[in-house]
């Protein structure tokens, strides 16, 4: 049986380096995700075979929703990740990196959460228990454009208009 998990994970893991450009601290996550998803599905996950047979003429009718189904499984058994590096690695004054893939140089990381990993940013501090006081920005960035706030006066400008917010409330 273990043998079998090896030669899947390497037949899967090929495939997928075949058509996917990645590094070797990527190439090994993925060879370790793909055989921890294996095993779990061997040893106690659900068997393909053993399935209803009222299922299998459901997903006939209907194969739409048998797609969707799978995916959300597949979601469900999919083991997280370790993260590519550490708090401090990721999070450096002149650049940020994503804990997930490993990307650096970044300045900010939001973007980039959302379109190579569709996660949000509480979605990913959560994850990789990153502090809430701890910006998904690189430090320098965020004292830069704090800076420029307060250059144009944006402070007080908006400390004027909620005060004009607030007394046509308290008028009436």
């Amino acid at each position: 049986m273990a043998t079998e998990i090896l030669d899947l994970t390497a037949e899967i893991v090929i495939a997928h380096v075949s058509v996917t450009e990645m590094s070797s601290k990527d190439l090994l996550q993925e060879i370790k995700l793909v055989h921890a998803t294996l095993a779990e599905l061997a040893g106690g996950g659900k068997d393909a075979t053993s399935e209803p047979a009222e299922r299998k003429a459901a997903k006939k009718a209907n194969p739409s929703k048998d797609s969707a189904e799978s995916a959300a499984e597949r979601t469900k058994t999919a083991v997280p990740p370790a993260p590519a590096m550490t708090l401090a690695e990721a999070f450096q004054p002149d650049q940020v990196a994503c804990m997930i893939c490993g990307k650096r140089g970044m300045v900010t990381l939001k973007r980039h959460l959302a379109s190579a990993h569709g996660l949000k940013p509480g979605q990913y501090r959560k994850q990789y228990q990153v502090p809430k006081d701890q910006p998904l920005a690189a430090t320098q960035y965020v004292e830069k454009r704090r800076q420029i706030a307060l250059d144009r006066g944006l402070a007080e400008k908006l400390a004027a208009a909620r005060a004009a917010k607030k007394a046509p409330k308290t008028a009436e």
